[in-house]
């Protein structure tokens, strides 16, 4: 027997009446995110129109999703605010409007998880990420006063005496 995506889809559904009607519920929140609308109203009328056809379904999980959007609703609705973004690519820079995203944090924030994964082999991490820290600042500032090398070096103490190079015999 071959089968292919959609034949399993079909078998799958197949197997409960309930299962069609999730999915095109599924479908119609998909359709109403990758939808372009032409101003904030618009996303906030069909919003309410998703809502209130979810709190009408026959299906607990999509009332309860419904609840959800409901108490989401400023937060969604800025989702689809756009804003013009510039990028730069090997043929030029392009120019265009894209939704807000809070990828490029969540880009930054990972950076010192990869850095941790990837110091397998050092034994204090937390030693090493300082040293790399400090060596690669741009900016380093300087705390504490500035002292000449003078000042550091200081020949006070005990002074110290010599270096035996060969053990001494024990007499007998």
């Amino acid at each position: 027997m071959n089968v292919d995506t959609f034949a399993i889809e079909k078998m799958f559904l197949d197997l409960d009446p309930n299962f069609n009607k999730l999915r095109d519920l599924k479908e119609e929140y998909i359709e109403f995110n990758e939808q372009d609308y032409a101003d904030e109203f618009d996303v906030l009328s069909s919003l309410n129109t998703l809502i209130d056809k979810y709190r009408r379904s026959d299906q607990s999980i999509f009332r309860d999703f419904a609840l959800f959007l409901r108490a989401n609703t400023d937060p969604i609705v800025n989702s689809f605010i756009k804003v013009k973004v510039h990028r730069k690519s090997a043929s030029g820079e392009k120019e265009y409007y894209a939704r807000l995203s809070n990828g490029p944090m969540e880009s930054f924030n990972r950076k010192p998880k990869d850095l941790k994964r990837e110091s397998r082999g050092f034994s204090d991490f937390d030693y090493t990420r300082n040293r790399i820290l400090w060596a690669t600042r741009e900016n380093p500032s300087i705390k504490g006063i500035p002292r000449s090398k003078e000042e550091i070096k200081t020949n006070e103490g005990k002074e110290r005496g010599p270096y035996k190079k060969k053990k001494q015999s024990s007499s007998k």
